[in-house]
């Protein structure tokens, strides 16, 4: 089952702010006829390829096999083995208390990378928006993530893994 992962509406105007900026630096980087733009220069080292890391880690949609969940991106996708899960939720940002950025992106084409929060600890954050938010937890890592219909991806993955003979658990009898 393919889940998809679309911005909110903060993450639309990060992301078309640092675009339209990036574009304003380097048209005024081509038309500077001083020869005098170094600091330009300097942003735009900074700008294109922090846009350019944000877009290619940034979740395009989720899959759901029967083994695995798999977090589709441009570059580095993740996949999570149903068989490690030891626990799979819906939460709300509230949920996550204070949440701080490790090594991370805010706003600029999602959430993405490590954070720290004071309820869960450590995780991973994939995510497109802040809302439909999806904990999946194994015995060492934890990731956030958001697909567009969070219950139903909860309700699915919950099918898949209790599902008779799947190999997660026992058949009942």
């Amino acid at each position: 089952m393919r889940y998809s992962a679309t911005l909110d509406n903060n993450s639309k105007i990060v992301t078309n702010l640092a675009i339209i900026l990036t574009l304003v630096f380097l048209c005024r980087q081509l038309t500077d006829v001083s020869h005098d733009a170094v600091s330009t220069t300097i942003l735009l080292f900074i700008l294109v390829p922090g846009i350019l890391v944000a877009w290619c880690l940034s979740p395009r949609y989720y899959i759901i096999s029967d083994t695995a969940i798999l977090i589709r991106r441009p570059l580095l996708s993740i996949t999570i083995q149903l068989s490690e899960v030891v626990r799979l939720r819906s939460i709300t940002e509230e949920d996550l208390g204070s949440s701080s950025r490790l090594l991370a992106i805010g706003g600029i084409f999602g959430y993405l990378g490590t954070y720290h929060s004071s309820e869960i600890g450590k995780y991973q954050r994939w995510c497109t928006n802040r809302e439909n938010l999806v904990l999946i937890e194994s015995d060492s890592r934890k990731w956030l993530i958001s697909p567009s219909e969070a219950d139903d991806f909860v309700r699915t993955v919950n099918k898949v893994i209790n599902a008779p003979g799947s190999g997660f658990y026992p058949a009942q009898d």
